[in-house]
């Protein structure tokens, strides 16, 4: 069979979710490099393949449009004759065990494609690191170093239930500052707003807030620029590992096995609990997985990562 030309790779609707299928496409791009690679995509998660090498199209999905934006899709993809659709939203994908990673790369490991070695990684371009130049320049000038160690603190999640308490985050964050001399940065979308406030207001030092104030791909290049980035279970926690800045990921009811960072000087910090990870939507208990987690629990991990021995 002669290598296709054409390929559609349906991934997913959410940001981190998107990012996590990001090693099929680089199994693609490798195995058919003369490919042009179209992506289907939530319309959230768009920015994530704009700027990306391997991509030849984004096309955004959006599951709640009216039915004649589904029909003028379907008219789209039938008049792109793809010759491969790799779809990575059917509802029969192979449940094998370990990372949301390795489930994904079974689809194209079925095809014939080799999936070793493959991670999520995504693209910025040049006009998204210049503004993270200009917003990190005057933060490493107030230290009187351009070394400044800076940690960037993800605080949110898009459920209330990922997420660890303002108190911990922000006496992670003091400890950090203390220590380490670091710069602590406050990042996430606008819905993150009102809990980075908590945070800032919590911390003893002001940290730098830019919360709601990144487009998609300009948080990665900030990101990318982290000595350590401090996330709950959220997209904050996989654009950190796509762009290989260290992590450490606070856990309570998600599983980390599935969903945690794939880096090789990651760490997770959870409560080892009989009820976690339970993947409910709705927690019948207190919440304890994570109101229950101490900050010097985290804090260790903090360390770990950045005092590799």
């Amino acid at each position: 069979m002669s290598d296709p030309r054409r390929v559609l790779l349906i991934s997913l609707s959410n940001i981190g979710d998107a990012i996590l299928t990001t090693p099929v496409l680089e199994a693609l791009a490798r195995h058919w490099p003369s490919a042009a690679i179209t992506v289907l995509v939530g319309p959230r998660a768009v920015p994530l393949f704009e700027r990306d090498p391997r991509v030849a199209q984004v096309w955004p999905y959006d599951k709640a449009a009216p039915l004649v934006e589904h029909a003028r899709l379907i008219w789209r993809i039938q008049r792109a004759r793809f010759d491969r659709v790799v779809n990575l939203r059917h509802g029969l994908l192979p449940r094998t065990a370990g990372h949301r990673v390795t489930q994904h790369l079974e689809v194209a490991r079925r095809l014939g494609v080799p999936v070793e070695g493959m991670s999520p990684r995504v693209f910025v371009g040049p006009e998204d690191e210049r503004t993270v130049d200009q917003w990190l320049s005057p933060v490493c000038a107030s230290t009187g170093s351009a070394r400044t160690a800076l940690m960037a603190l993800a605080p949110g999640a898009r459920s209330h239930l990922k997420r660890w308490t303002v108190p911990g985050f922000a006496a992670v964050a003091d400890a950090v500052m203390r220590e380490y001399g670091a710069q602590v940065i406050l990042v996430g979308d606008t819905e993150d707003r009102p809990i980075a406030e908590q945070v800032a207001a919590a911390m003893r030092r002001a940290p730098v807030n830019l919360t709601g104030r990144t487009t998609l791909r300009q948080l990665a290049a900030l990101l990318a620029r982290m000595s350590l980035v401090l996330t709950n279970d959220s997209a904050c926690l996989h654009l950190a590992s796509a762009v290989q800045a260290p992590v450490v990921a606070v856990f309570g009811p998600t599983d980390p096995v599935k969903y945690g960072p794939v880096g090789p000087r990651d760490a997770v910090a959870r409560l080892s609990l009989v009820c976690s990870p339970c993947e409910r939507a709705l927690c019948p208990y207190g919440h304890e997985c994570l109101q229950w987690l101490p900050a010097r629990e985290v804090l260790a991990a903090v360390r770990r990562v950045l005092n590799p021995s």
